[in-house]
């Protein structure tokens, strides 16, 4: 496979899950606060800002109120990080390779970007918006899950699908320890993870704090743990690893790399008890975020010609975003 057509693959697959993540964010806090007080609220907008890596803006520009912070993360189409952007992003990646993946795919983000404009002039609001670009999001997982071959090219778009999801997951966790606002922050971290319901049934009587963290962290069946995203990341890797040890003969480019960053941390996080958790959560957050930047920078020098400058904002030592 080209290393163009698999660095669009990959970012693809981030893209599009930036998009239903951060639409699965901002629809989940503005739907918890009670109705009307998300207008004034400047905590939970400085929460949203944390976990989406944007503090001081990008630019140094900061959304100062609730409306501007949805024209800002929602509808801006020149920012990758905004629901918009990520979009545009994906459908972009997705037409340059066309001819790699099923045309019920490409369809189905062609269809998205131009609803976009469509949606955005029809002024039904954040909420209607943001279940709809959900909704959009999980047509094209599905229809990449299910009618794609899952060869090369399905392997890079996992791959960096599981690490946009495990970033995002870890984000919002460094986001909840700050958060003073009228929603538990558990609550908040567990229903923008849309793991609500599986939670319940998970923690049963232990409904909590520790329980939602642990659950988020370390359950091995719930898609969006970081667990589980770190899973998929690793097997896919390991795939890859084996095309690409035929297929790069170059020393200096090692195609396990990447597995064995991502594979080390999943087993260290995988065996961690809960209260290991709770005494170390702020060093853990911040070496699981350097895990995914490590991955992706091996990913990239590994199987693509040069590294993109698009990164997330850093997790500090003391757990919050930098």
């Amino acid at each position: 496979m080209l290393s163009r057509i698999a660095e669009s693959l990959y970012w693809l697959g981030r893209h599009v899950e930036r998009a239903d993540c951060t639409a699965r964010i901002l629809d989940t806090y503005l739907h918890l606060l009670p109705a009307g007080s998300w207008q004034g609220d400047n905590q939970v907008i400085r929460s949203l800002l944390d976990s989406m890596g944007l503090v001081d803006g990008e630019g140094g520009d900061t959304p100062g109120d609730a409306g501007q912070l949805v024209r800002t993360l929602v509808f801006d189409r020149e920012r990758a990080s905004s629901v918009a952007g990520a979009l545009v992003a994906a459908r972009e990646n997705a037409r340059g390779v066309r001819d790699a993946i099923p045309m019920n795919v490409w369809e189905c983000l062609n269809v998205t970007w131009h609803g976009l404009r469509t949606r955005e002039a029809a002024g039904s609001g954040p909420h209607t918006f943001l279940r709809w670009v959900g909704e959009r999001c999980a047509i094209a997982a599905g229809l990449v899950d299910e009618v794609m071959s899952h060869d090369e090219g399905w392997h890079f778009l996992v791959v960096g699908r599981s690490l946009e999801r495990a970033d995002m997951t870890i984000r919002l966790l460094a986001a909840a320890d700050s958060e003073t606002g009228a929603v538990p922050p558990w609550r908040a971290l567990v229903s923008a993870c849309g793991g609500w319901e599986p939670y319940v049934r998970y923690a049963g009587g232990s409904i909590g704090q520790r329980s939602a963290t642990e659950f988020v962290l370390l359950d091995r069946y719930f898609p969006r743990s970081v667990v589980r995203a770190l899973t998929a990341a690793e097997t896919s890797l390991a795939e890859l690893e084996a095309a690409g040890a035929r297929q790069f003969r170059d020393p200096r480019r090692d195609p396990s790399s990447a597995r064995r960053i991502v594979g080390r941390t999943r087993t260290s996080l995988e065996y961690r008890t809960g209260r290991e958790i709770v005494d170390d959560r702020a060093h853990l957050l911040s070496s699981l975020q350097r895990t995914v930047t490590s991955a992706h920078t091996a990913v990239t020098s590994s199987f693509f010609r040069r590294e993109d400058a698009v990164a997330w904002a850093n997790i500090g030592a003391d757990g919050g975003v930098a």
